[in-house]
């Protein structure tokens, strides 16, 4: 194989790499204690165990797809904080929030889950029961 095959290669193995990265760090980031949310709580989410937190943003493409779902949902269960990750970055960074959407279930206090993606309705509600 010449220099342009090794090229070509490794620019996809760089690309897998920086695909996968983020859901690296989201399996990492289990366990971690969450900064004090009180100041984005409202008075209905206080009072829950569990909180599904929403991490979107504007320019993102998928995001837009997702957040109607996530507004019905907040809508029906009070339990779901809508994050926008580009105005608050050092929220999404201690979260290990590498990419939009995800979605992160916390339960008093400490982080259970990180999903990096675009997900359904069905697979958010399933995030509930986890």
């Amino acid at each position: 194989m010449d220099w342009f095959g090794y090229l070509i290669a490794t620019f996809i193995a760089v690309f897998m790499l920086f695909n996968f990265l983020p859901l690296l760090r989201a399996r990492q980031a289990r366990g971690r204690t969450v900064p004090e949310l009180d100041a984005l709580l409202t008075d209905v989410q206080r009072d829950k165990q569990r909180l599904l937190v929403y991490f979107w943003s504007p320019t993102c493409g998928m995001c837009r797809g997702m957040t109607p779902i996530i507004d019905k949902l907040a809508a029906e269960r009070g339990d779901v904080l809508k994050v926008n990750a580009a105005e608050s970055i050092a929220l999404a960074r201690h979260f290990g929030v590498m990419a939009t959407p995800s979605l992160a279930l916390v339960e008093q206090g400490v982080l259970k889950k990180l999903v990096v993606g675009a997900k359904s309705e069905p697979q958010i509600r399933a995030l509930f029961e986890a």
